[in-house]
This record gives C-alpha cells, sequence and structure tokens, in this order.
C-alpha cells in the first residue's frame, strides 16, 4: 500500500491560531478520471490544473490510468500477458514526463511482483490486484506535481474509508474517517514551513468493517470523491472528466447538443438514476446527504466551464437535459408480493447491476423493470437464486428521458411530450416516483429518432412532420439540395426544425433522421449499384433495396402517424400507392401527374384526405412553379366562375418550338431539352401530348369541366412514337423530316408552330397550331408556361400567368413551396 509519508505546510499562523479542525480549512476534493489520466499529454494538462485550481490542503482522487483496471481484471484470471502489457504501458507513460522514471518503474516492477503472487492465491484476492491501478495513478501524479514544485502526497483511502456494512454502500464509518483525516491535517494546522500538501487520493478503494481492502464497484472513484467530500465537509467538488459537463443529450449522438450551466440536486439525482455515464447514482447519494455543490468540468479543454450542481434551482418546469439508455431489456416477475419484489431488487443493486423504469402492479402481483444487455444473464440469476422465476419479455429496447426540476407539473411540458410521442410506436410511458422525469420506452430502431425529435422539441425548433422523399432523379436531387441549402431560413420561417426522415429511389432507400445533413452520402447511395445486402460500407448511412417498394414495410411504424410522402417521380406505380398513403394518414404532395389527373382516383384519395384530414398539394403537376392550380381555387372560392382556360401548358414544347427556327435539327433540339432535364425522362410523352394531356384533366377537375369531350392531337405523328425508345432515337431522320416540314409550312404563313391547350365545359382540346407572330403566346421565355384565365370577372381581359414551366430548379422550388405550405397549415 501507498505509505503516508510526510508533507509540509506553507506559512499559517493564521490558521494554526484560529482553526483547530481540519473541517473549517474550506477543503475543496477533485477528481480526475481514468480518461484524463490516460496519456502523457492528458497528464501534463492534470497537473497544470491542480497547480492552477487547487491550493495546498485540497484532495485530489484520482482513478486508475486509462484502462489499466480493465487489464488488471485480465491479469487477475490469468492473463499474463496483460502485466507485461501494463509494465510497457507505464514505461511509455512515465518516460514521457518530466519524473525520475527509473524510480517509478522500479516501484511499478516490485508492484508486479505483489501482483503475481496474489494471482497464484485461491481464491485470487481480486479487489487487491485491482486496488494498484489507483496507487500508480496517485503514485505517478505525486511525482509530476512534485516537478512542478507543486508538494503532494500521495493517500490510501482505504485508511480513510472504511464501510459499516458491504449491504450498504452508503454507510462509511465517520468516527473512523474523522479521527485519520484529523490526524493526516493536524500537522497542516500546526506546521509553520512555506508549502504543504496537497493530498492525492487512490480512488475507488476502501477498507471493510475488518479492514480489508475492497472496491467500490462501477464509478467506484467518483464515489469516492463525493464520499470523501461529505466527510471532511468539503466546500466543493469538482469531477475532471473527458467531456464539459452535463449536456442536453449524448453530444456523441445529439451533435447540437447544448452544455447545461446548471443542475439542481434533484436533477442530478434523477439524471444518475437513468444510468448516465457521467454521473453515476451512488456519486450523488453523499451530495444530497451533505448538500455541498459540485462541478463537472472537462480536464481535455483549455477553458472548461463545465456545469454546476447545487442544491437550489435555477430554474422550475424546465427540460434540462434528455437521457438515452439503449439495449435494454424488459424483465417480469410474476406471483411476486411488494416485499418480496423490493428484495429482489435490493439484491441486484447490490450486485453493481442498475436496472430502470421499475413498476410493482399491485392488482396482478408482479415486477416490471429493465436492465442492460449485458447484465441480463447476471440479473436472471440473482432472480432466480430468491426462488423466482423471471421472463425476459422483449429486448432491443431503449429509456428515453427528460429531466428537470418539477416538470411534471409543467402541463406543458406533459402535453408536448405526448404530443411528439403520438408520431412512434411507444412501448411504455413511464412516470418514476420524483417529479423531475418523464420516461418512454421505445424500441432501439426509433430510439435515436425520436432522441433527435425530442431535442429539437425542448431546445431547439420543435420538428415537423416527418417527411419522405420518393423519387432521386433530377427532380429529386435539386429538391434535396435547396433544401439542406436553405434549412436555416426555412425552419426560421416555419419555426420548425425540417425532419427528413426518408429517400428512395426505384433500387434504393435510405431511412434515417440524418438523411438531410448526410445529402452528400444519400446522393453516393442512391446512385451506387453495389450489393445492399453488406449494408455498412464506408460507415454510410444504412441503405435498403427498393426494388419492390420495401420502403413502405420500413414505414409501418408511421401508420395513422402525420407523415408527408413527396411523390418526385414519374412512375404510375408509386401514383397507384396514393390509395395506400392516404389510408395510412398520411400528407401527399405530388410533382407526378398521373394520379391528380386519373379523375376517379383522384377522387377516391380526395375523398380519404378530406376523411382523415389530411392535404394533397399537387401545384407543381401544372405549370411547375406558377400557381396556377391556386389562382383557379382562390377565384372559385370568391365567387367567380371559370369560363375557360387556354396557353402553353408544356415547358418543355415550349422551349423546343421557341428554340426551333429550322436551322438546327429538331431530334439536336430534343435530346439538348432532354439532357437539361426540360422533358420527361421518355420524351415521347411530351410529344404524345400524354404529359400536357394530364395537365389538361388536371386543371379541368380544378375548373370543374368534368364532362367536356377531350379532342387532343399529339405534336408528332402516331407512326414516330411507336416501339421503344431506342427505336424511337433511331427515327431520328424521320422526326427531323417531319417537323423541317412543318416550319417551312408555318413560314410559308408568317407564323409560329406552337403547342396549345384549350379547356371549356364544353370541349378539352390539344393541338400543334401555326400562330401570328402577334398573338399573346407567340413571345415568350425559353421554357416559358402561359395560362390564360376567362372567367366572369376577367371575361374581356383574360387573367395571364406566365412563368417558367419546366427545369428541376422550378419543379423542385413549386414542390419546396408546397412543403412549407403544408407545415405551415398543420403546425
Amino acid at each position: 500500500m501507498v505509505d503516508k509519508g510526510q508533507f509540509k505546510t506553507e506559512n499559517y499562523r493564521e490558521h494554526s491560531t484560529v482553526c483547530r479542525s481540519y473541517k473549517s480549512l474550506g477543503i475543496n476534493v477533485h477528481k480526475f478520471g481514468g480518461s484524463s489520466l490516460a496519456t502523457t499529454e492528458q497528464l501534463v494538462k492534470v497537473c497544470d490544473i491542480i497547480v492552477n485550481h487547487t491550493k495546498p490542503g485540497d484532495i485530489v482522487v484520482v482513478s486508475a490510468n486509462g484502462d489499466v483496471t480493465d487489464r488488471l481484471i485480465d491479469a487477475a484470471h490469468g492473463r499474463h500477458r496483460s502485466v507485461l502489457e501494463l509494465v510497457e504501458y507505464f514505461r511509455q507513460l512515465s518516460s514521457g514526463l518530466a519524473i525520475d522514471a527509473d524510480k517509478f518503474l522500479k516501484q511499478l516492477g516490485n508492484d508486479i511482483e505483489d501482483i503475481k503472487v496474489l494471482c497464484q492465491q485461491q481464491p485470487v484476492p481480486t479487489d487487491s490486484i485491482l486496488a494498484f491501478g489507483e496507487i500508480w495513478s496517485a503514485r505517478l501524479l505525486v511525482y509530476l506535481l512534485s516537478s512542478h514544485q507543486c508538494t503532494a502526497q500521495a493517500v490510501d483511502a482505504s485508511h480513510y474509508l472504511k464501510l459499516t456494512s458491504l449491504h450498504e454502500y452508503s454507510q462509511f464509518d465517520e468516527q473512523f474517517a474523522e479521527a485519520n483525516f484529523s490526524s493526516l491535517y493536524e500537522s497542516t494546522l500546526n506546521h509553520l514551513e512555506p508549502n504543504y500538501a496537497r493530498f492525492v487520493f487512490t480512488g475507488f478503494i476502501a477498507s471493510d468493517n475488518c479492514g480489508k481492502l475492497v472496491t467500490l464497484g462501477r464509478n467506484g472513484s467518483d464515489y469516492s470523491a463525493t464520499v470523501i467530500a461529505q466527510l471532511v465537509k468539503a466546500a466543493s467538488v469538482t469531477i475532471w472528466t473527458d467531456v464539459d459537463g452535463i449536456f442536453t443529450a449524448d453530444p456523441n449522438i445529439v451533435s447540437n447538443a447544448q452544455r447545461v450551466e446548471h443542475l439542481s440536486l434533484c436533477e442530478a439525482q434523477a439524471i444518475s438514476e437513468l444510468g448516465a455515464n457521467v454521473l453515476h447514482q451512488k456519486t450523488v447519494t453523499p451530495l444530497l446527504t451533505y448538500k455541498t455543490s459540485a462541478t463537472i468540468k472537462s480536464s481535455l479543454l483549455d477553458h472548461s466551464h463545465g456545469t454546476q450542481i447545487t442544491q437550489h434551482p435555477t430554474s422550475s418546469g424546465q427540460v434540462k437535459t434528455i437521457a438515452a439508455k439503449q439495449a435494454l431489456v424488459r424483465i417480469v416477475i410474476n406471483n411476486i408480493n411488494e416485499l418480496s419484489a423490493r428484495t429482489v431488487q435490493q439484491k441486484i443493486l447490490l450486485n453493481q447491476i442498475a436496472s430502470y423504469a421499475s413498476n410493482f402492479d399491485r392488482t396482478l402481483d408482479r415486477l416490471t423493470f429493465y436492465v442492460a444487455e449485458p447484465d441480463r444473464f447476471n440479473c436472471i440469476s440473482i432472480i432466480q437464486a430468491a426462488q423466482f422465476y423471471p421472463i425476459v419479455e422483449k429486448n432491443n429496447l431503449s429509456l428515453i428521458s427528460l429531466v428537470g426540476q418539477g416538470i411534471r407539473q409543467n402541463h406543458k411540458v406533459i402535453s408536448k411530450f405526448i404530443e411528439r410521442l403520438e408520431r412512434y410506436s411507444i412501448e411504455e410511458i413511464h412516470y418514476p416516483a420524483n417529479a423531475h422525469t418523464l420516461c418512454v420506452l421505445i424500441e432501439d430502431e426509433q430510439a435515436i429518432t425520436l432522441l433527435h425529435d425530442l431535442h429539437d422539441t425542448f431546445f431547439e425548433r420543435e420538428p415537423s412532420i416527418p417527411i419522405v422523399v420518393l423519387g432521386y432523379g433530377n427532380i429529386g436531387k435539386q429538391f434535396l439540395r435547396i433544401l439542406k441549402d436553405n434549412k436555416p431560413e426555412i425552419e426560421s420561417s416555419l419555426n420548425r426544425s425540417l425532419s427528413l426522415l426518408a429517400v428512395a429511389n426505384s433500387r434504393h432507400y435510405v431511412l434515417s433522421n440524418n438523411c438531410l445533413t448526410r445529402h452528400e452520402d444519400t446522393v453516393q447511395l442512391l446512385g451506387d449499384d453495389r450489393d445492399t445486402e453488406n449494408n455498412s460500407y464506408d460507415n454510410k448511412p444504412l441503405i435498403q433495396s427498393n426494388l419492390n417498394n420495401q420502403l413502405l414495410n420500413a414505414l409501418t411504424d408511421y401508420s395513422n402517424k402525420e407523415l408527408v410522402v413527396i411523390d418526385l417521380t414519374a412512375s404510375e406505380e408509386i401514383a397507384n400507392l396514393y390509395g395506400e398513403f392516404a389510408n395510412n394518414g398520411w400528407h401527399i404532395i405530388s410533382a407526378n401527374k398521373i394520379a391528380a389527373s386519373d379523375h376517379k382516383l383522384a377522387s377516391h384519395i380526395e375523398q380519404i384526405q378530406t376523411q382523415k384530414n389530411r392535404k394533397w398539394l399537387k401545384n407543381t403537376t401544372a405549370g411547375a412553379g406558377i400557381p396556377i392550380q391556386s389562382s383557379i381555387k382562390k377565384l372559385k372560392e370568391a365567387g367567380d366562375t371559370i369560363l375557360s382556360i387556354s396557353g402553353i401548358f408544356s415547358g418543355s414544347l415550349s422551349w423546343l418550338f421557341g428554340q426551333f427556327d429550322g436551322r438546327k435539327l429538331f431530334s439536336k433540339l430534343l435530346l439538348e431539352a432532354k439532357d437539361n432535364a426540360y422533358t420527361e425522362p421518355d420524351p415521347r410523352e411530351d410529344l404524345s401530348g400524354n404529359d400536357v394531356i394530364r395537365k389538361i384533366r388536371i386543371l379541368a377537375r380544378e375548373a370543374g369541366f368534368f364532362d367536356a369531350k377531350e379532342n387532343f392531337e399529339p405534336a408528332i405523328p402516331d407512326s414516330l412514337l411507336q416501339g421503344d425508345l431506342l427505336q424511337f432515337w433511331d427515327n431520328s431522320s424521320a422526326i427531323d423530316e417531319y417537323y423541317a416540314e412543318l416550319y417551312q409550312q408555318a413560314k410559308s404563313q408568317g407564323g409560329l408552330l406552337r403547342y396549345i391547350a384549350s379547356l371549356t365545359k364544353q370541349e378539352l382540346s390539344l393541338k400543334l397550331e401555326v400562330i401570328q407572330p402577334d398573338h399573346p403566346f407567340a413571345i415568350l421565355n425559353p421554357c416559358d408556361n402561359v395560362f390564360a384565365i376567362r372567367s366572369e370577372w376577367y371575361k374581356d381581359n383574360p387573367l395571364i400567368l406566365q412563368g417558367p414551366g419546366a427545369g428541376r430548379e422550378v419543379t423542385a422550388a413549386g414542390v419546396l413551396n408546397d412543403l412549407c405550405d403544408l407545415l405551415r397549415s398543420v403546425a
């Protein structure tokens, strides 16, 4: 064990005459974790912190360096290679420090020999072996402090911390501690030399009531620090770790998590009961007893502000942090009375197993609780040893918990919490005994999404409805690009954060709460033809096959919950799924014209959407970003009557015939339009009139022209549309001859070729016409659509709407407008 040794004191005349108790010195306790002591660089930082942030007489508590405890466990289990690894680790660690490394390594060598002897005993005294980790850490730090002219003394905590019962870790012998701490500080109070010591205590270790060395289990060093603080009535406790305090969520999961500046002891206790890595439950217990202040800081940062924990709250009814505990299993014990249930839980606790969300049902004599997956076997063994028969009811569950002083008394917090949960498949809502926590159990698959959702709700902007984008072609890519590039402005305008859940094309889909921020990866993956069975390359978002619309199966958890499906495909198969989308209670935004142009299907979908209070927006199905549909709707709502609608409804054919002047082959212009995404992927959809016919039917439904006869002519002879797409392009010479002849005919009449639609109650027509240069439809910008609305109010002077009607940018922007309108309307 570490010898207490001698220490020196600074001039302390005022205390030697005034103070007679070490408790009046205003001792501060500082604890440094293993991660803060793992490397040479980190040890030097810790040394600087002690020199600059402590005063003589303060207590420093240390964990074992790095993963030394794990290696000692391996050694205790007979894996002798770990002993050699320990020696090499400390050789490298000490060689970079300004200390007498040879002296330290010689002492280490002697200790290693002792460990080898201990490993031969039966049973192996594991606690005695593990204690060496803290001993070496304290010794090494004392050497380093001494090299910085900072007098320090290594102290064996087992000479001060004596458990009165192994069955209750919070019970220490206070008289034993009082006597030994008084002895330790006696010379400090009376010594007149100029420098007296900091005391570097070993964490993790104590003695039992027989004087035998024992360890304090998980987070034992933090526990040592707060227990020592309680026993010496310390002015403060600072726990130095590798993170800068408590955050609003785990920053490794939620990248925009914020540091929490202040927690009350009640909030700290609630966090610790939820299995927080930074703040263990038994660490908080002494703070509650003594009610001293504590601070959690980072030893890795040059300027750490940390989180302060005090007795009194600075706010009430506000969520301070959201804790997440994943990979839990639900254990149920039936036919157990309440007293036996408490006894079983106590035994589980004494075996260093944390349980969560415990609930005893008196009417059914049933105990339900959750433990971490690695603790499952030990927990079941303990229960069986108590003559009960546990059932592992479900695994792969997560506990997500809101924590804040008195939040259960804030109805707004509870209402918002419940509202967000409605979008997820929840296993259980749990209300702990304290009034500072709200908990929910959910499957691991949805846990991280819910965590982000709740974090945005309570610390950022409330998340919008989850968004699913179908179609990752020209328009889809452009839509996601502008969505990502304009995310801050959109969220500010909506006062809600965007929540992109999934993106899919006909081959693959990506399902992730991070689709938007990982846009570049999505671009790569959805254009990737690699085997999707191995979904683990390059740490990219998880992708799955979507050859048979498997995405729909992945979205079953969202059935009858608000979700927005944005269809940016030209797929008839997807259009036929609209009825299923509607029955699932999902909003729909369409750039795909197929469903909207089918009167029977569109009426069916609209009927369901009305019944379910959901919306179907389809403004880009005619006119791209031009508000033609909304204009018709507003005129009708205001009491006007639509008489006719005419114009050029195809941006692609507007561009084609506007550019076609007889000097460049029509097929070359057509290919150029396709490459610029002015046409549909199959240009025959445009030349056949099919694309415009769909728009005509969509606008006819909006205007109320339900019984009009149809008279549609293609912009190209049917004979040139036959066969497959490759055959169509092979017919380029015939196509060019046909349009060259049409151009000459129009030119001989002094006119221009335009593909014009006309809608009245009596007839819907579409044909390629020759118009004069002074016609309103003659002079258009490339890709422009033009719509002329005649109504009772605009009979003699039609309402003209004109603007770009083709191109990925304007269509994507129009879809984004629809999305923003929808999100505003359902806020």
